[in-house]
């Protein structure tokens, strides 16, 4: 049944993004590839298209609102519909608080809470729509127990985990317990 899903993965030229995307497209899903780096996605999407899926790629930066609601909008008018949105892309800077520049600490806001938020908007009307879909979002350890010099970091992940939560409920809220659309966070372990 995997053939039949469509995906849109954020941060899908690299890392764990990138291998979530060869994955599904390796399973034969239509994947939708936002990240920064126009490049490196043309490589993904290649090779996804040669593993026998099909890839959509839309380089922009996640912390674009206009930008979230183009690649969810353009994934459903290409393929019907939006089953799984992984929130992935995420940056870290790790200093000491006194080191951290505003510019620095806003980055971290901006693509690692807010860009998750702006695709969670954009897609929420299409899985209501569709009365189904997944959305998850890629955490941190660091979110939940910390580390030196990730002060903001740190933040950022567990506000992400926050909001995660929040917004599960109030989708059994607004759609009902019976609802399919599932929101969850995946903590991953930091390299840092």
């Amino acid at each position: 049944m995997a053939e039949n899903r469509v995906a849109l993965v954020t941060g899908a030229s690299s890392g764990i993004g990138r291998g979530i995307a060869l994955r599904f497209g390796s399973r034969g899903m239509r994947v939708g590839l936002a990240a920064r780096r126009d490049r490196r996605l043309k490589e993904v999407a290649s090779q996804i298209e040669g593993s026998g899926g099909k890839a959509l790629a839309f380089p922009g930066d996640v912390r674009d609102s206009a930008f979230a609601q183009r690649a969810v909008d353009t994934v459903v008018d290409a393929w019907g519909r939006i089953d799984i949105l992984v929130n992935n892309a995420g940056i870290g800077h790790y200093a000491l608080v006194e080191k951290l520049s505003d510019e620095s600490v806003r980055e971290q806001f901006e693509v690692n809470v807010f860009g998750p938020f702006y695709f969670t908007r954009a897609v929420g009307p299409h899985l209501k729509k569709q009365k189904s879909g997944q959305i998850v979002n890629i955490g941190s350890m660091a979110g939940l127990v910390g580390f030196a010099r990730g002060t903001a970091y740190v933040a950022t992940k567990w506000a992400l985990t926050v909001n995660d939560v929040v917004h599960a409920v109030e989708t059994i809220v607004d759609q009902g317990p019976n609802s399919d659309i599932r929101e969850i966070v995946v903590q991953v372990r930091d390299r840092s």
